[in-house]
């Protein structure tokens, strides 16, 4: 019993002294189009999310009238203006944009007690939300690409009541909706 321990022992310390001779592997480099279909997968699923929130949003608190923020970023190109998108402004409009509405929607969750939209969910949908902030940032650094100046973002308010939550929630969702509809569109047409 003895003599088959002793075996083991050297048969694996045999193993382990290959393996530091080795060389070491090496990672496969990760090629910028599969970042970018990762990012234009993230971008409709946080589409569909919008979506669904947005529903449970407007379900709950049901509003008949049109709700603006003239402040919150807007389409600015034509659907003919796709194909002569350049990989470098694209990404940055679209990091910039987005970043602007994660801060309205970090405001809109610190808001929220007087909402409390679906906690969970809310949750869930602004963790993809910086997913897909942190992953466009990753995907410019990797392609050296100039970093967008966001623009500064008017101060929300600090004590807000219910309707003008409300009515912030209702543009926000809706326009955050066209924003990824328009995004998705944009990522479809870079090409790398």
């Amino acid at each position: 019993m003895k003599s088959a321990v002793c075996r083991l022992v050297l048969a694996l310390l045999s193993l382990w002294a290959g393996l530091e001779a080795a060389p070491p592997l090496k990672a496969r480099p990760v090629e910028p189009s599969s970042d970018l279909t990762k990012i234009r997968q993230m971008t409709k699923h946080l589409l569909s999310d919008t979506k669904k929130l947005y529903n449970i949003f407007k379900a709950k608190y049901p509003a008949e009238v049109e709700h603006k923020l003239e402040f919150l970023p807007t389409v600015s190109m034509n659907a003919g203006d796709l194909a002569k998108i350049q990989v470098a402004k694209g990404l940055a409009k679209l990091s910039a944009d987005l970043q602007i509405y994660q801060k309205h929607f970090d405001w809109l969750q610190k808001a929220a007690p007087i909402l409390r939209p679906q906690d969970h969910a809310y949750s869930n949908f602004h963790h993809r939300i910086e997913n897909l902030t942190k992953e466009m940032e990753h995907l410019m650094a990797k392609l050296n690409l100039p970093w967008p100046t966001v623009p500064v973002v008017p101060p929300m308010p600090t004590s807000a009541t219910h309707w003008p939550v409300v009515h912030t929630g209702h543009a926000l969702f809706h326009n955050f909706h066209l924003f990824l509809d328009w995004a998705s569109r944009v990522l479809m047409h870079v090409k790398l």
